[in-house]
């Protein structure tokens, strides 16, 4: 900011001189600092550039993200269950669509044993001396360490602590505590007790037996130790809930897809419109736009515009292999079309032909080619927007860096007009009081001679 002057700076110049020294001074100080406010004006105009280009970069972050939903929409599945109280479905991967029929006719359960002597409280004492109590699920065998103070819960927390799939509780059945040991599912993970130096007692056989989940899935037969089918569809994860019959469909959100080709093209549109609107120049004002002339902004928007030219999925369906094929075209004023009723119709007809124009493992489709310009564009490492926002910041660091030198001369040389000032106008008043005394003689000698005559 300029110095501000005034009579805070002119100490000791009074208003007993006929020269207004003071109005003077400010009027000097303040044609002095012209060239600093010309300087704030420009750094305030670069400012608002800088401003621009980081309302730009924040626009070609939104079209990267529409990119990204795009491409989500072409590699994320749905999968759907008709009746999900016999089964409920998920994707783990990308698989091919279609539907699939799933018959449950038994689920997979574990044993459970119980022991049949009851315990009166949950800390009652579970063994009378050291001892162990060894175990086998199936052909691995744990054991853990008992004693006279272990309690009947402390013996269910070591079981569980064995990590062997045996699940141990306490269930209070009105009148005592009984141990209850759940084993995985399937038949294959039956509990065998090796050796028992506990008080809970167990019988020769589970209260409930082990059983493994039998289904049929597109008329093939299913075995299975668990409720939880895992690519038995390649990249399907089909979770069993009960038994009877469910369709399960695998799809695309094609829905979805629509939307978000609908977003891409409005945030493209956005983007292009906010370029033109700071893309003139006012030759009344001599004032440019932040983007008049920007080689960065013109490089950018062209190849953003490339990314959609180009034909790609040549290897396969040639009919649906260019944007213009999939519903995209350009209008006469750069904006971006979007014919959703044609892109609907190729996605029915060709979803992978539509998905490789889109993106590809050449990393080449249209999303792809718009996310990677973009992400070279706005680079930290010399991107062309990231240097182009540095060289405009380094210029209102430039410019500031001469507003403080001028300021600094601009202190300077109203310091020595203050001094010189207020000599000037001691000098006049000095010579003020001559003359009023003067004066005075004068009057003083004319007064005598007048009555002497």
């Amino acid at each position: 900011m300029t110095s501000q002057v005034g009579s805070n700076f002119i100490l000791g110049l009074g208003n007993t001189s006929s020269l207004n020294l003071q109005s003077m001074l400010q009027q000097l100080v303040t044609a002095q600092s012209q060239p600093i406010i010309n300087l704030q004006a420009q750094q305030t105009q670069q400012q608002a550039y800088l401003q621009t280009f980081s309302n730009f970069s924040s626009q070609l972050t939104q079209l990267q993200t529409s990119a990204n939903n795009v491409i989500s929409d072409l590699t994320q599945q749905t999968a759907t269950s008709s009746n999900t109280s016999v089964a409920t479905v998920n994707t783990t991967q990308s698989t091919a669509t279609g539907t699939h029929t799933l018959n449950v006719t038994q689920l997979a359960q574990g044993q459970v044993w119980v022991s049949s002597n009851g315990f009166s409280s949950q800390s009652s004492q579970a063994a009378t001396a050291n001892g162990v109590f060894s175990f086998s699920i199936g052909n691995n065998t744990y054991s853990v360490n008992v004693n006279s103070s272990t309690t009947l819960q402390g013996l269910a927390n070591a079981i569980n602590a064995t990590n062997s799939g045996l699940s141990a509780s306490i269930v209070y059945n009105g009148s005592t505590y009984n141990l209850v040991l759940n084993t995985p599912t399937g038949t294959t993970n039956n509990l065998t007790i090796n050796t028992n130096n506990t008080l809970a007692v167990f019988g020769s056989s589970p209260t409930q037996a082990s059983q493994d989940a039998q289904a049929t899935l597109d008329g093939i037969s299913i075995t299975s130790q668990s409720n939880d089918l895992k690519n038995y569809i390649q990249g399907l994860d089909i979770q069993l809930q009960g038994t009877g019959s469910t369709t399960i469909t695998l799809n695309y959100n094609t829905s979805q897809l629509t939307k978000d080709m609908q977003t891409f093209v409005d945030n493209y549109n956005n983007l292009l419109k906010y370029v033109n609107q700071n893309n003139s120049y006012n030759s009344s004002t001599n004032i440019a736009g932040a983007f008049f002339g920007s080689t960065a902004i013109q490089s950018v928007m062209s190849g953003l515009r490339n990314s959609f030219f180009g034909l790609f999925n040549q290897s396969s369906n040639q009919s649906i292999n260019s944007a213009m094929s999939i519903g995209l075209s350009f209008d006469r004023n750069g904006n971006l079309q979007f014919n959703s009723l044609a892109f609907q119709q190729a996605v029915s007809s060709d979803f992978n032909a539509v998905k490789s124009v889109l993106t590809n493992s050449s990393n080449n489709g249209i999303m792809d080619s718009v996310n990677n310009m973009i992400n070279q564009a706005t680079s930290i490492n010399g991107g062309i927007i990231t240097t182009a926002q540095n060289e405009i910041q380094n210029q209102i660091s430039s410019i500031q860096s001469q507003i403080n030198t001028l300021q600094q001369n601009l202190q300077t040389y109203q310091n020595n007009l203050v001094v010189q000032f207020s000599q000037l106008n001691t000098v006049m008043n000095q010579m003020q009081s001559q003359s009023q005394y003067l004066t005075t003689m004068f009057n003083s000698l004319n007064g005598k001679s007048s009555s002497g005559g």
